[in-house]
């Protein structure tokens, strides 16, 4: 090797050093005089690889923690997403359901607790909530290191509320709507924040906000941040404009060090649409984008809805299932459901009756089949994770999303109306697809924007309120009525109120039927999914989606399978988990 000296380029204290150092990978001379492999054993009190270091010793503690508690070691994914967290960098947790991302939240918290550092997980239900306290416990906290709301007493809040204030708990936990209400009395020294489920988060973009306060920015802070924001979405900018961009960056990047703590956000379906969310990238130096997989092991199947009635397809795949009902139908209906089923001598519960009871009577073989929505927002298709017992998901109906084609008041439903009809447009009338993308456009920049601060802007909400007549024009015109007449994917509905556009909702599909498959320590479980198809359209337009998501989903109709073989391959995966978590079997 040819001798020769870099300026400045030593990983450790950032000064000069030879090739052949850096060829072993190691800091230069002054940082370590004699040559040692193992450098984290021999020196480095200080300099950047001493973080590295610290950040290995701590890996190695939590991977005791983590196998201590869950008796199987964590999957590289999840190493990998420690380190990250013990090098103090926040980030986006994307990742496909079942690859143990609450789990590793709960272990995080539950590791920093011992170390007397405090931590806030943060969920969208509180289902979730109550779960997510168990776990806790399951990882050796104690009732009095966990502070958690969930369905409290007037009196049991008061009390709650004035430990909160005084900082007296180690792990908080609560829904993020206990954060949109509570903010001004949370403290602001948590060592940690976990947001599970940043998709529910983010249907308040100013949840964004009030989780920057808690990580020790201002008001002020935010809107330094969101100017920076506007100007880089701005377009045709001219030489001003570049100038005070550079300025903007730069006061940016000052600020963005003002930040304590570690934020770690997790998704499975994430499409952010509120320009807010950029406000992750420029103060805290990661984006929340959208998953490209999903890591599966499910049989997709299919059948009429009329085949035969509900209960003997129960009867007929067994215990450990899930129903779920298309967001179509009413809350009502799922209630309606779980009597029909309870009359027919299948022992169901409704999603809103889940507490620790039940998912014990689940578990245990005493309750046949949960029943909930098939929506990703539902408690039963985000949080329940229970990979020994679930073996199966029943959809009654094609999972659905209803779009009203009357006059909308709301950007968001007029929008999603637009994006579901674009490819139907682009065929059958081009002419106007022009019309489209402009609308879509205007959307997209209006929709989060409050009444609030339209107040002030009579000229802006007069520009939006002649967005919507021609927008509202437009979806009940009758080319549009004649062409969803003539789609073989989408549903027109005429009800009492107008018209309504019915199409499948494949992230919720996706979201539900994933509950069956999930990672353990010898793989990843398969699992059985049947739909019950009650509109044709729909299952077709939910066939085409999911290839967005995975090409290799294909639907299969029940005669294509031998459904005996395939629940006996069901089962044996769930005796292979319930022996991983007995401790009877080792990866």
């Amino acid at each position: 090797m040819i001798e020769s000296l870099f300026k400045k380029l030593c990983p450790n204290c950032g000064g000069d050093i030879s090739a052949e150092r850096l060829s072993l990978g190691l800091p230069c001379e002054r940082c370590m005089p004699k040559v040692e492999r193992d450098y984290c054993r021999h020196m480095l009190r200080e300099g950047e690889l001493s973080k590295v270091c610290h950040m290995e010793e701590e890996l190695k503690r939590w991977e005791a923690h983590f196998e201590k508690h869950l008796r199987s070691k964590p999957w590289s994914l999840q190493e990998s997403w420690a380190k990250r967290v013990f090098l103090g960098n926040s980030f986006g947790l994307l990742a496909p359901t079942g690859v143990g991302k609450t789990s590793f939240g709960v272990s995080m918290a539950s590791y920093l607790a011992k170390k007397e550092k405090k931590s806030y997980i943060i969920l969208p239900t509180k289902v979730l909530v109550d779960l997510t306290v168990q776990k806790l416990k399951g990882f050796g906290l104690k009732e009095e290191d966990i502070l958690y709301f969930s369905d409290d007493s007037a009196k049991q809040k008061e009390i709650k509320k004035a430990r909160l204030q005084e900082g007296d708990f180690k792990v908080l936990v609560s829904t993020s709507m206990f954060l949109y209400k509570n903010q001004e009395i949370i403290p602001k020294n948590f060592d940690f924040i976990f947001v599970d489920d940043v998709d529910s988060f983010l249907k308040t973009a100013k949840n964004i906000d009030k989780l920057l306060l808690l990580l020790g920015f201002d008001m002020e802070d935010i809107e330094l941040a969101m100017r920076l924001i506007r100007l880089k979405e701005k377009r045709n900018k001219d030489e001003e404009d570049w100038e005070g961009l550079k300025e903007l960056a730069d006061k940016v990047k000052e600020v963005s060090k003002k930040r304590r703590g570690v934020l770690v956000v997790s998704s499975a379906t994430s499409n952010p649409r509120s320009s807010r969310i950029k406000l992750f990238r420029e103060l805290l130096g990661f984006e929340v984008g959208t998953p490209t997989f999903y890591l599966r092991n499910v049989v997709d199947l299919y059948e009429d809805i009329n085949h035969k009635p509900l209960e003997e397809w129960i009867r007929l795949l067994g215990k450990g299932g899930l129903l779920f009902i298309p967001s179509d139908k009413k809350k009502e209906f799922v209630d309606e459901v779980v009597s029909y089923l309870q009359e027919k001598g299948i022992r169901a519960v409704s999603y809103e009756k889940l507490d620790d009871e039940v998912l014990k009577n689940y578990e245990e073989g005493e309750i046949d089949i949960l029943v909930g929505i098939s929506s990703y927002r539902n408690p039963l298709a985000r949080g329940i994770d229970l990979p020994h017992v679930i073996r199966y998901a029943i959809f009654y109906g094609v999972p659905k999303i209803v779009i009203s084609l009357r006059f909308e008041n709301n950007l968001s439903h007029l929008l999603w109306a637009l994006m579901s009809l674009r490819s139907l447009v682009a065929k059958r009338l081009p002419q106007r697809l022009r019309d489209i993308d402009r609308w879509l456009e205007s959307l997209k920049r209006y929709q989060y924007l409050s009444e609030e601060f339209l107040r002030d802007k009579p000229e802006l909400a007069q520009r939006i309120e002649g967005l919507k007549e021609e927008v509202g024009s437009f979806l009940t015109s009758q080319e549009v009525i004649d062409l969803l007449m003539s789609s073989e994917e989408i549903t027109l509905r005429k009800t009492e109120e107008g018209y309504q556009m019915v199409v499948s909702d494949a992230t919720g599909y996706l979201q539900a039927s994933g509950r069956t498959s999930r990672m353990f320590a010898g793989g990843i479980s398969k699992g059985l999914s049947l739909i019950l198809v009650d509109d044709k359209r729909a299952f077709k337009h939910l066939i085409r989606k999911v290839k967005w998501f995975n090409e290799d989903i294909n639907f299969k109709s029940l005669e294509e399978v031998n459904l005996e073989e395939l629940l006996k391959e069901v089962d044996k995966d769930r005796q292979k988990i319930r022996a991983f978590l007995q401790g009877e079997e080792r990866p």
